[in-house]
């Protein structure tokens, strides 16, 4: 007699090899069976993804948020199958971060926050006063050479319009239409800088600079997340009785006190260093990343909204 011939419910449905058990041991597919088409089994897939507290993500965002460092010192040991990966991670959370409604902040940059006080006095609604100090602010560092790149486009469109006419208040709400979706799409030009700046401090650890960038995507998936729940937070509270609403300093410094503490943390224990040499690499990073911030990423969003509107 010859041997029994397998039948194609013996066949992996996903890559075609011959099943031994309920999962295929090349690709890991469980065997396909007739209930699989039905709407039930999609429901509750369904279900158990978004409740799943032991999938990939939850486990991933949890060590994110709880546990600094632990993701980057996971990649660099090569545990990767447990984690989501970094790419992966950062780009889920830029999408929410993309979608959410946050305004403001080091991040996402309005008009307000790119002019000069006396620009921003020009653009400023009917019946909306400012301070001396506000007006006499000299704006971040490419405010002299970009205010007159938007008085002259003011000027442009006025003559263009006529009786019409275009004020700066008109730009100013056409750029802040466009601004926040601009720069929280360029955040990540601050990960390949703060990659940068890792790859020379931890220059004998002789790491590639990939595996600096790993933790470079860590660290802002965690930044957007954290300024996400701050301006949240702080809006809520906004909706409270004005007794119970804290000064908004209160929220820049709670971000200033968390980002740098988040960083000590996570250089110890990604990169396996002692607590003065992960106090000195943290203050060298955030203080690289601000600066990048305010001189580079500043000018790179507003030319790019500038351009767009």
């Amino acid at each position: 007699m010859g041997e029994p011939q397998a039948s194609a419910d013996d066949d992996c449905a996903n890559c075609g090899n011959t099943l031994t058990g309920a999962y295929c041991h090349v690709c890991g597919q469980k065997r396909f069976v007739e209930s699989d088409r039905r709407l039930g089994h999609l429901l509750h897939e369904f279900v158990a993804s978004a409740t799943d507290l032991d999938g990939r993500f939850w486990r991933t965002l949890r060590a994110l948020l709880f546990r600094p460092g632990l993701l980057s010192r996971e990649y660099f040991r090569g545990r990767r199958a447990h984690w989501l990966s970094p790419v992966s991670l950062f780009l889920a959370v830029s999408v929410v971060y993309f979608v959410a409604p946050i305004h403001g902040g080091d991040l996402t940059l309005q008009f307000n926050q790119q002019v000069s006080g006396a620009l921003r006095a020009l653009a400023a609604d009917p019946g909306q006063t400012l301070g001396d100090e506000q007006r006499a602010a000299s704006g971040p560092a490419h405010a002299p050479w970009t205010d007159r790149w938007i008085e002259r486009r003011v000027a442009a469109r006025a003559a263009a319009r006529g009786a019409a006419g275009y004020s700066y208040r008109d730009y100013r709400i056409a750029y802040d239409a466009r601004a926040d979706d601009i720069s929280k799409a360029l955040v990540v030009l601050h990960a390949p800088f703060a990659a940068l700046i890792l790859l020379l401090l931890f220059a004998r650890r002789q790491r590639f600079f990939a595996e600096h960038f790993v933790f470079a995507l860590h660290y802002f998936a965690f930044w957007m997340i954290a300024l996400e729940a701050v301006s949240q937070t702080a809006h809520l509270v906004q909706l409270l009785p004005a007794g119970w609403q804290l000064p908004g300093a209160t929220y820049d410094w709670l971000m200033r006190t968390l980002l740098p503490a988040y960083a000590v943390v996570a250089l110890r224990r990604a990169y396996d260093v002692g607590w003065a040499r992960a106090l000195l690499g943290a203050a060298v990073l955030v203080a690289a990343i601000v600066a990048f911030n305010l001189y580079v990423y500043r000018a790179v969003q507003f030319a790019v909204t500038f351009a767009l509107t």
